[in-house]
């Protein structure tokens, strides 16, 4: 059975209160919130009438729920509420006319004590046997029965969410019978504490810290460019000596093809720069992370590696450069000196510094502007080759000048064709002796000869000196891309160990809900090694959320990981509070004192009532019981009847600084060893400590 019910609220604390808990009715009562129906005090019909529209009531039947004929009408306010008085009265006549005339109306008042005011304003409305409807004055001040009292107002929500909770659809004797009463009722909760998305944020995150799903991405060598020389130019073949060959134009084909082949090489070798151009071109600690922080600092390590095998590279190239310019270990003798300069204050090394640096910096300069030439005027063979070229050239130009002078300048007589030709046959047969003026043509075969013969060396020379300006131009290529690629090395570790710093610096910022002093818990640790959150943190790595660590975004890490804890809790499922000891309940029996301080009269009655499991033992008061939500248990203790001079002043009288409780006040049962319980609220540490 459901009781209908509408709450009207007053404007001020009460609309507060009963606004912080609204959303918990519709989440906790299910079905049966369809009972329940909040409007302000000027909405009183409007709330009637959507509350015992035909449509709603049915829906109640038909979800097996049986609503009470009697309907509560719930009034929280402050009793000093101006027009509170008359809105009562109004209530009162709007109930026995109309089209509700007929119905059973059962009228609450929640008076809320907090000023004098208050009180003597509810004085007016002392219990009557002959007041129609049947209504009860509910006073409750934040002093309890017991000389505790709350930090807050705010503290009183739990008192209207279980109040509400327990009219609307429990079988606690909360319902007035006839005419008008007083009575006092405290209310505290008992709970096993549900795990909190906010409290599981750090033991997932500690999960996720150790998640490993692969090995640390390896650091990929320096790009290397697409290019290989095309075949040399051949020597031409020799075709007859009717003209002397001349040395450009043969030789020149090799200046052209290595001007070619070196445009080529560097186009090649910018785009293989170009790969290097992003500021991170790999984005190793964003792969890492992909595989799991534990693959960090290993990515670290082989960055540290790889920029050591690269620098190690680069250092002895260029000693290959420094050694062609002459300059053999003056960079080595450099870098010693401004380290023990450095180290050791030696000033008197400065000179000597500085002597080296003037001459590596024509090397340095030839480094930069790519100059191959400048090496090859310092390389033994290339030297040499050219060298070599030199003398070819000057020798060939001796046999042209004497082509010219013997052959063009003076050439001998010629016969007829046909007598030339025979005699030449017969000549190299042996059966006839050189004519006079057959000279002329055996220079000209001689001297032709010698000329495709120097040509053939100086061929061979030629190739010498271009293998020697590719292999210096491969090495400043080299060298400029070791270069780019350890800037790029460095750039990778230092994002890479932000990365790494962030991780170590992350904390989960927890919002640690506002403890409630009539809410008492029981702490449910989750470990990082629980299988849920165990799984939970292979799929968030998995699914890239330590990304958000390269990216600097804590933000969005954050909030992953308070998505994946608020599925945790859903995949847990309820709690299922266990049978409380004695010396637990002991403590929610205090919480849940009378909210209110009155006297103690030998006519007055307690009485309790429990929503959920109880120790099964009494603690000075009747009580009965039934089943309730899981994981918790509410606690309701009643004083009755009560009278407006039963009320001591003191119920509305401010707070002091910090609640002193009564000395009297019997120290409570401790806790058996290995009971934890949860009491971060000032009315528990005042009764425990």
């Amino acid at each position: 059975m459901v009781r209908p019910t509408l709450l009207i609220p007053f404007p001020g604390l009460a609309e507060t209160l009963v606004r912080a808990v609204q959303p918990l009715w519709i989440e906790r009562l299910g079905p049966k919130a369809l009972a329940l129906e909040v409007a302000g005090p000027v909405e009183v019909e409007r709330g009637l009438l959507a509350l015992l529209h035909q449509s709603r009531q049915l829906e109640l039947k038909q979800g097996g729920l049986d609503p009470d004929p009697a309907i509560n009408l719930v009034v929280l306010a402050r009793p000093e509420e101006e027009g509170l008085p008359s809105f009562l009265s109004t209530l009162r006549e709007q109930s026995q006319q109309g089209p509700w005339a007929g119905m059973e109306i059962r009228i609450h008042l929640v008076a809320f004590l907090l000023s004098p005011e208050g009180l003597e304003a509810l004085k007016a409305l002392p219990p009557d046997p002959g007041f129609q409807p049947p209504t009860r004055v509910w006073p409750v001040s934040r002093w309890g029965r017991n000389g505790f009292y709350l930090p807050r107002e705010e503290h009183l929500s739990v008192w209207v969410q279980h109040f509400v909770e327990a009219l609307v659809a429990s079988k606690a004797p909360l319902q007035p019978e006839k005419g008008l009463d007083w009575v006092g009722l405290g209310i505290a909760r008992l709970e096993l504490e549900r795990p909190d998305p906010q409290a599981l944020l750090p033991p997932l995150w500690e999960a996720v810290k150790r998640v490993r799903i692969g090995a640390a991405p390896a650091v990929p060598p320096p790009p290397a460019r697409s290019f290989a020389p095309a075949p040399p130019p051949a020597l031409p073949e020799r075709q007859s000596c009717t003209q002397h060959p001349d040395w450009s134009t043969l030789l020149g084909r090799w200046e052209t093809y290595r001007d070619e082949e070196t445009r080529k090489a560097l186009q090649a070798g910018e785009e293989a720069l170009f790969a290097l151009d992003p500021p991170t071109p790999y984005e190793l600690g964003r792969r890492a992370l992909l595989a799991g922080l534990p693959a960090l600092p290993e990515t670290l390590v082989l960055l540290e590696k790889a920029s050591k095998a690269a620098e190690e590279e680069r250092k002895g190239l260029l000693e290959t450069l420094d050694r062609a310019a002459g300059l053999a270990e003056k960079r080595a003798r450099l870098h010693r000196l401004r380290s023990r300069r450095s180290r050791l204050g030696r000033e008197d090394l400065e000179e000597e510094a500085r002597e080296l640096e003037r001459e590596l910096e024509p090397v340095d300069q030839a480094i930069g502007e790519g100059d191959v030439a400048f090496f090859l005027r310092g390389d033994p063979e290339a030297r040499e080759a050219e060298d070599a070229l030199a003398g070819l050239k000057q020798r060939l130009q001796e046999n042209e000048s004497r082509w010219k002078s013997e052959l063009e300048d003076h050439p001998p007589p010629r016969g007829p064709f046909w007598r030339t030709w025979l005699q030449e046959i017969l000549v190299r047969l042996g059966l006839a002796k050189p004519r006079a003026g057959q000279g002329g043509e055996e220079t000209r075969k001689t001297l032709c000869d010698r000329a495709w013969q120097l040509l053939s060396q100086a061929w061979t020379e030629e190739e010498r000196l271009t293998q020697r300006h590719f292999h210096y131009e491969a090495v400043l290529h080299r060298l400029a891309l070791l270069t780019e690629y350890l800037k790029a090395l460095s750039q990778e570790a230092h994002r890479a160990t932000l990365a790494q710093e962030l991780a170590q610096a992350f904390s989960p910022a927890l919002q640690h809900p506002d403890e409630n002093p009539l809410v008492a818990r029981i702490p449910q640790a989750i470990l990082p090694s629980h299988p849920l959150l165990q799984e939970t943190a292979w799929h968030l790595v998995r699914e890239g959320a330590l990304e958000a660590l390269w990216d600097g975004d804590l933000q969005s890490l954050e909030g992953r990981l308070l998505e994946a804890a608020e599925h945790i809790v859903v995949r847990m499922g309820p709690a299922h509070l266990p049978t409380p000891d004695e010396a637990l309940w002991s403590t929610l029996v205090v919480a849940a004192a009378p909210r209110v301080l009155a006297r103690h009269w030998p006519e007055h009655h307690q009485y309790a009532y429990v929503l959920g499991t109880a120790p099964g033992t009494r603690w000075g008061e009747a009580y009965d019981r039934e089943g309730w939500l899981p994981g918790e248990s509410v606690l309701l203790r009643l004083v009755f009847p009560l009278a407006p001079d039963h009320l001591l002043e003191d119920t509305v009288r401010p707070a002091p600084e910090r609640p002193q409780g009564p000395p009297e006040e019997p120290e409570p049962t401790p806790a058996p060893k290995g009971e934890v319980v949860l009491r971060e609220n000032p009315l528990l540490d005042e009764l425990l400590t």
